[in-house]
């Protein structure tokens, strides 16, 4: 079950006695965490209903976490056992484990009425495992993907609605793109990011200057513009804005990271339309929304694939030498400029 789908069964107030929050995104996961935990003490505020669960790492037993669902609660009505565990879903072929995926088979099926028990991993788990098989028959599995840019929409939406703030056509259009350049989105970070946005300003209308304002700390922001004007092949402004971006004090690598991202996503969309394939499939295959695809669409059109393949080649050339020590000051310039000019 997707996140949202899992929120949605929670504000129903349909809890199960077992749960299993799976994937990567961590802002989700403690989210739900909450929102769960909430659902499950609401009489206990915040700080009390985390002394209220008993946690567990890696490193605890089959037997430990079976013992703390079986003992009967003393100061609570219910048993909240968390456990942290990459380990438990994983395939593990000897005698002893075989014996405890039994144990922990028999546990998952048979979970004590006054025990929540929440499995937590961060990796993606095996849904051919029996463990899997189980918790998905008798609980509920919680899936917290990482959100591409592509489908980060809805998460943004949701996030302004929270701030009772709204973005114009222009600043979500901007902020879309910038996230595009992100090599990953980090929802945790992002979300404090835009939480600044109701310090900095009462309008209920945020626009692109206040997006620059709030997150010009971003290496996504500062160097937007520079990767925009070398898409448009505008080499004069692109050149400007890489000066700029130098004596600003910016980190080449971080600058390098984001040209060469630009790049190849211009790479991989000419390659599709030489194919002669649809504006909607190139736009899935890169992961990006149609309208943010459709703008690098046009940026691609100024290239033949061979420059931009080559200048790919370059930036790992530079990446090497800036890594090396061997940087000179037209490293990046000379590279912009031959891309920019072929």
């Amino acid at each position: 079950m997707q996140y949202k789908d899992a929120l949605r069964t929670l504000q129903k107030n349909d809890l199960k006695r077992l749960y299993l929050i799976a994937g990567e995104e961590k802002f989700l996961t403690d989210k739900f965490f909450r929102a769960l935990i909430h659902k499950l003490l609401p009489e206990n505020s915040n700080e009390n209903s985390q002394t209220s669960i008993s946690k567990f790492d890696d490193t605890v037993s089959i037997n430990s976490i079976i013992e703390a669902c079986s003992t009967l609660p003393f100061f609570n009505k219910q048993n909240i056992i968390l456990v942290h565990n990459n380990n438990l879903l994983k395939d593990k072929k000897s005698k002893t484990a075989e014996n405890r995926e039994k144990q922990l088979l028999s546990l998952l099926a048979n979970i004590p009425d006054f025990t929540t028990l929440i499995l937590e991993t961060d990796e993606k788990p095996d849904k051919r495992r029996k463990i899997y098989k189980a918790i998905d028959k008798y609980g509920c599995v919680v899936e917290t993907n990482p959100i591409r840019a592509y489908n980060i929409s809805e998460w943004l939406n949701d996030k302004f609605r929270e701030m009772h703030k709204r973005p114009d056509t222009q600043a979500y259009h901007y902020l879309l793109s910038t996230i595009g350049l992100m090599q990953k989105i980090s929802l945790g970070f992002l979300d404090k990011e835009l939480d600044k946005l109701s310090l900095y300003t009462d309008k209920q209308i945020i626009t692109k200057n206040d997006l620059i304002n709030i997150l010009s700390g971003l290496p996504e922001i500062s160097v937007f513009a520079l990767a925009e004007a070398v898409g448009n092949k505008n080499v004069k402004e692109a050149l400007f804005l890489l000066e700029k971006e130098k004596n600003a004090g910016a980190n080449l690598i971080k600058i390098l990271v984001i040209l060469t991202r630009h790049i190849n996503q211009l790479w991989k969309i000419k390659y599709y339309l030489l194919q002669g394939l649809s504006k909607q499939t190139i736009a899935r295959n890169i992961g990006l929304v149609p309208f943010i695809a459709e703008k690098l669409m046009n940026q691609a059109q100024h290239f033949d694939i061979k420059s931009l393949r080559t200048a790919i080649v370059n930036f790992a050339d530079a990446d090497y030498k800036i890594k090396s020590g061997q940087d000179t000051p037209i490293l990046f310039e000379d590279i912009i400029i031959r891309l920019c000019e072929n």
